[in-house]
């Protein structure tokens, strides 16, 4: 699967994507979880927070989605205009 960062993300991760192979991903909760161990600085915003807004296929989603290898997620921080 693709992953995809957005804006402050990409500093956190320090990359805009990559491909991950790793079969363990099966929805986004086993995602966040993978996510969380590889990048621990996630932490805040993914355990206690929760406001990173998770995308399959260009669909947003709100719930424990479904996760395929073939599939591109991308992961959005909250933003703000003005």
């Amino acid at each position: 699967m693709i992953i995809k960062y957005f804006a402050w993300l990409k500093n956190i991760t320090n990359i805009e994507e990559e491909t991950i192979d790793n079969k363990t991903i099966i929805d986004v909760v086993t995602l966040k979880k993978f996510l969380l161990k590889k990048y621990p600085k996630l932490d805040k915003f993914m355990n206690q927070e929760d406001i990173i807004r998770v995308a399959i296929n260009l669909e947003y989603t709100t719930s424990n989605s479904k996760i395929h290898p073939n599939d591109e997620i991308a992961l959005f921080p909250p933003v703000s205009g003005g």
